[in-house]
């Protein structure tokens, strides 16, 4: 199963409601973008960044155990899941401190997220064809500039990561018409 952003947010206001105590979940990956009106675009899985996140543990898997959602899967996954992926550093790397925007409020759980040229960064390192096509979603719903994207590249921990984006940054020129603002 596929959930787009009406579902989305659906299942956000269910987790809010089903948790015992507050929570503060930093979304990664696609789920901002879904969350904040991506069109056609969707996802099984809700990826969220610990090192940027406030949570009991406990609590959080018991609201997604009561949801039917999988909470930090290790195993296969069966047909139609959706799950929350907890993303610790690793493959994944982001600046240890870094600009939040808040996504919204959901009775004990608020969402936010990476400011979204920080998004764009992490997504061209990777640069699959979806991390493209949201690439180029953020820099037109949020009017971002090369310059403001070259300086998230440059705030990323990672040599190789930011080389990676580096390359990858005529991408930004072309969605941006080429002025870098």
């Amino acid at each position: 199963m596929t959930i787009d952003t009406s579902t989305l947010l659906d299942v956000f206001d269910r987790l809010g409601q089903a948790l015992a105590k507050p929570a503060t979940l930093c979304l990664i990956g696609s789920t901002p973008a879904i969350a904040t009106g991506q069109a056609d675009r969707q996802t099984a899985d809700l990826d969220v960044w610990l090192p940027g996140s406030t949570f009991d543990a406990g609590d959080l898997r018991r609201a997604c155990r009561a949801l039917g959602i999988l909470y930090d899967p290790r195993e296969e996954l069966p047909a139609g899941a959706i799950y929350m992926q907890i993303i610790r550093p690793g493959i994944v790397r982001l600046p240890e401190r870094f600009e939040r925007e808040e996504i919204g409020r959901f009775d004990e759980l608020t969402l936010v997220m990476p400011v979204p040229q920080l998004i764009v960064a992490a997504k061209l390192v990777r640069a699959t064809p979806v991390d493209i096509e949201d690439v180029v979603w953020w820099m037109r719903h949020r009017r971002l500039g090369e310059d403001v994207v070259a300086s998230a590249i440059a705030s990323l921990p990672d040599a190789g990561d930011r080389e990676t984006a580096a390359e990858n940054l005529p991408l930004v020129r072309l969605v941006s018409g080429g002025d870098g603002t």
